[in-house]
């Protein structure tokens, strides 16, 4: 079974798996602490309170620490819980919105639950505005609650918050805020609008939503066309899972194999872990069934990436086990050349990701 779980694919295709609203508040209080002041005192105390809120939103950070908040978002998203979170602490001590969510997910799934510290930062980042993070905040398996460790705004404060704040940022065609309101359980309305608003995201998370049945189709028939369109939007949007998702249908569903195959290298090239360990595989040909030309330096370069993750998932175990497969049908200078072509692809493309959700598992 796969992070999805949906039912694996033979021959190694896997099948994968905003601060500013409160503004208004901030300035309702100061209008309130302020009256019977001048008008231009009004005006200056307003202007000081969006300047320090713009500040809080936008945390300008260092070079520095910009670049510890990229590699410890890199190193989250490939499950490396662990060595994300001094990296990911360096920019939300700075004031970073999505540093601060990432660094509470990070420890939550180091720790399995919400400790105090996961919580402080959710509360810093949900204070900024952000949705994911009120959403965590909210939630009624929090072990934190159940041994009473929780403190401060409610899980039902933090969620009504969240969709209030989300109605109106949805209500000026912000997709993410229609995607957290179809994951409040808003209704699949929601994730409809930002599919139809082209969010490759909720493109694909609605077709994943029909494939599981939720949506009406009253015509036979209907219901397979209607998740075929939405992965194939998702995968032509050039959301990574999306077009991992579409290699997927149409394996399942009588497709090409040349079109399984060229949905599989795009995925692949995007740095999906899970497609890469496909790929590789194919054009290794152990086996190939994709019509996917032989290339030996690039399945051991790949792989050879995928060895040296230090996270969780398949990445670095199928890597590691993987690797002497391919290298048996190499000679030592295509293995150099492998090598060499790992650590171009490190300085030219993305770093690898499996790409789970903001608000994952």
């Amino acid at each position: 079974m796969s992070r999805n779980g949906a039912r694996s694919m033979p021959a190694g295709l896997t099948y994968c798996k905003h601060v500013r609203d409160q503004l208004p508040h901030l300035l309702k209080k100061s209008r309130q602490s302020i009256k019977g002041q001048t008008l231009i005192n009004q005006v200056i105390i307003s202007a000081v309170f969006t300047l320090l809120f713009s500040s809080a939103a936008a945390a300008q950070l260092t070079p520095e620490q910009q670049a510890a908040k990229d590699r410890g978002i890199a190193l989250y998203k490939q499950s490396d819980w662990y060595d994300s979170q001094p990296l990911l602490k360096t920019a939300a001590e700075a004031g970073d919105r999505q540093a601060q969510y990432y660094l509470g997910e990070a420890i939550r799934l180091s720790k399995r639950y919400t400790t105090v510290e996961a919580k402080k930062w959710y509360e810093a980042a949900a204070e900024q505005g952000d949705l994911y993070a009120m959403l965590r905040l909210s939630s009624k398996d929090d072990l934190c609650r159940y041994m009473g460790t929780c403190t401060g705004k409610s899980g039902k404060q933090w969620r009504k918050q969240a969709i209030k704040i989300a109605r109106e940022r949805a209500g000026k065609g912000d997709t993410e805020a229609m995607i957290v309101l179809f994951t409040a359980n808003q209704g699949l309305a929601w994730l409809e609008k930002a599919a139809e608003a082209g969010d490759g995201f909720g493109q694909q998370l609605l077709a994943s939503a029909y494939k599981g049945g939720g949506g009406w189709f009253l015509i036979p028939g209907n219901r397979e066309k209607a998740i075929e369109k939405w992965f194939k939007a998702s995968a032509e949007s050039g959301f990574p899972p999306g077009m991992y998702l579409y290699a997927n249908f149409l394996y399942e569903h009588g497709g090409s194999e040349a079109d399984v195959g060229y949905w599989l290298k795009k995925t692949a090239e995007a740095g999906h872990i899970e497609a890469m360990v496909s790929y590789a595989l194919n054009i290794a040909h152990l086996p190939e069934r994709y019509g996917l030309p032989l290339d030996l330096v690039k399945a051991y370069g790949l792989t050879y990436m995928l060895s040296k993750l230090e996270g969780g998932g398949i990445g670095p175990t199928d890597g590691k086990r993987n690797l002497p497969r391919i290298a048996e049908k190499m000679n030592e200078q295509e293995i150099r050349q492998g090598i060499a072509f790992a650590e171009e692809w490190e300085k030219t493309h993305p770093p690898l990701s499996y790409f789970d959700p903001i608000y994952g598992y």
